[in-house]
C-alpha cells in the first residue's frame, strides 16, 4: 500500500464557519461586526466574490477608514510610489519620489502597511503570495463564501520529464512539492511554469498534472479568520483546512421547520421527462459523450417543461449546463436565462421562477487523486448539493416565493429532495 504523502501542519488558529442557508442574514450580521470592530479600533478584511457587493458594503460601513483596492483608471486609485514593492515583490519604503499607480495587490499590501480596513474580491485574495501572510496578524478576515483552494494544470508527461532532466525543477520525494530552480531561465517554453511554481505552492500529480494550491500560511496568518458559507464541510476549503490541520468551529442556523418553509415554495418537477435512475446521467462525461440529436432532445423536453408545465414566460425561465455546452442545451424559450453553474452570491436573477439544472457535479478526477494521496477524503455528495442549492437560490426561492425546478439527473434530484426531507441537518 502506497504511503499516503505528508503535509506539513501549520499553526492553528480560530477559524469560526458561520454556516447558514442564503439569505438568512450571514451578510448583514457581518456588517454589524464590522461597524462595532471599527468602534473598538480592531481591523479586518473583509473578502466577497463579486465587486458589486463592494460598493454595498462600503456604503453600510461609511467609514474613511474603510479603504479598497481599485484599478488605475478608477478615481481614487493609489498613486504612489513605483518602487513600494522591489522586484521580490516585497513592500520597500525606503524609496525616491517616483509615483506610479500600483496594482491592486500592491495597493491592497500598502492598505495593510497603513493599518487601513480593507473590502475586496476573492480574485484578489487568491493573487496573495506566501511571503504577504506575515503581515495580517493584527486583522480579522471575514471571507463571504468559499474560495476553491486548488486548480489543476495539465503539463504534459514528456515536458515534466523535459523539466527534470534540463534541471529546471525538482519535486520533493515525500510531498511531490515542485520547486522551479533555475533562476535565470528565460526561455518562453517553460516561462509559465517558472512564473506558476515561483508565485505559488506546486505539486506533482498523475504524471501529467501540477496543482496549484492556495498558500495555506494565508489563513494561519490572520488573527482570526470567519468564513460565510452554507454546508462548508463538503467544500474544498474544508477538506484543504483538514489536510493542513487547521481546526474550526461551525456555527450552524438551520432547522427542519424551515426546511419545510422551502419544500413547500419549490414545485419540483415529477415526471415522465425526468431522466433513469443512473447516477451518472448529466455529469460532464455523461454529457460529453451526447449525440446532437439527444443534445436536441433535451432541449426540446426542457423548452415542453417551461411552457406547459410550469408555464412561466421566456424572461422568467433560468438555466443551467457545464459552460462549454451552453448552446448545445439551449432552447427556444429559454435560452436568454443561461445562469453559470457555479454561480452564486448574486441577486440579479431573483425574478426568475422557473430554474431547469441540467447538470449533475463531481469533483474533477486530479482533485480526488491529490486529497487521497494525503488521507483526506472528499464529500461528493455534499459539495454537489451545495452547489445545487447555490445555483437554485439565485431564482425567486431567495425572496420566499414560490419556484419551479426541472432537475432531470435523479441523482441531484434525490439531493435536493433528501436536503428537504432534513436528511443533512447537523447539529
Amino acid at each position: 500500500m502506497k504511503e499516503k504523502l505528508r503535509i506539513n501542519e501549520v499553526e492553528k488558529n480560530d477559524v469560526t464557519v458561520y454556516d447558514a442557508i442564503m439569505g438568512s442574514g450571514k451578510t448583514y450580521d457581518a456588517i454589524n461586526r464590522m461597524k462595532q470592530y471599527l468602534k473598538e479600533g480592531k481591523k479586518f478584511i473583509y473578502i466577497t466574490p463579486f465587486k458589486s457587493e463592494i460598493t454595498r458594503i462600503l456604503d453600510s460601513l461609511n467609514s474613511e477608514k474603510v479603504l479598497t483596492p481599485l484599478s488605475p483608471e478608477e478615481k481614487g486609485a493609489y498613486q504612489v510610489n513605483d518602487n513600494f514593492l522591489n522586484k521580490n515583490g516585497k513592500i520597500d519604503l525606503n524609496t525616491k519620489p517616483s509615483f506610479s499607480y500600483l496594482n491592486k495587490r500592491g495597493q491592497f499590501l500598502k492598505m495593510v502597511v497603513e493599518e487601513k480596513n480593507i473590502i475586496s474580491t476573492h480574485a484578489l485574495f487568491l493573487k496573495l503570495k506566501p511571503e504577504d501572510y506575515g503581515m495580517f496578524s493584527d486583522y480579522i478576515l471575514i471571507l463571504d463564501e468559499v474560495v476553491t483552494p486548488l486548480q489543476t494544470y495539465k503539463i504534459g508527461a514528456e515536458d515534466i520529464q523535459i523539466l527534470k532532466n534540463e534541471e529546471l525543477i525538482i519535486i520533493d520525494e515525500e510531498t511531490n512539492q515542485v520547486k522551479f530552480i533555475n533562476d535565470d531561465y528565460n526561455d518562453k517554453a517553460f516561462k509559465d511554469v517558472k512564473t506558476l511554481c515561483n508565485n505559488s505552492t506546486v505539486y506533482y500529480l498523475d504524471k501529467y498534472f501540477f496543482v496549484w494550491a492556495f498558500p495555506i500560511e494565508i489563513f494561519s496568518g490572520f488573527k482570526e479568520v470567519q468564513i460565510l458559507t452554507y454546508l462548508f464541510e463538503g467544500s474544498l476549503l474544508a477538506a484543504y483546512f483538514r489536510l493542513h490541520g487547521i481546526n474550526y468551529d461551525i456555527l450552524r442556523n438551520e432547522s427542519q421547520e424551515l426546511l419545510n418553509c422551502y419544500k413547500y415554495l419549490l414545485n419540483i418537477y415529477d415526471g415522465k421527462a425526468n431522466n433513469s435512475n443512473k447516477l451518472n446521467t448529466f455529469s460532464k462525461t455523461w454529457i460529453d459523450n451526447l449525440s446532437k440529436r439527444k443534445a436536441k432532445k433535451i432541449a426540446f423536453i426542457t423548452r415542453n417543461i417551461f411552457t406547459r408545465v410550469f408555464k412561466t414566460k421566456s424572461y422568467e425561465n433560468a438555466y443551467t449546463t457545464f459552460k462549454s455546452y451552453k448552446s448545445n442545451l439551449a432552447g427556444k424559450g429559454y435560452t436568454k436565462g443561461f445562469i453559470a453553474i457555479n454561480s452564486r452570491a448574486s441577486n440579479d436573477y431573483n425574478h426568475k421562477k422557473s430554474l431547469a439544472y441540467l447538470g449533475n457535479r463531481y469533483f474533477d478526477p486530479q482533485t480526488c487523486s491529490f486529497f487521497r494521496e494525503r488521507g483526506v477524503d472528499l464529500n461528493q455528495d455534499i459539495w454537489a448539493l451545495s452547489e445545487l442549492v447555490q445555483w437554485l437560490w439565485r431564482g425567486c426561492i431567495r425572496d420566499k416565493k414560490e419556484m419551479n425546478v426541472f432537475i432531470p439527473s435523479y441523482r441531484m434530484r434525490k439531493l435536493l429532495i433528501d436536503w428537504l426531507d432534513g436528511k443533512y441537518i447537523q447539529n
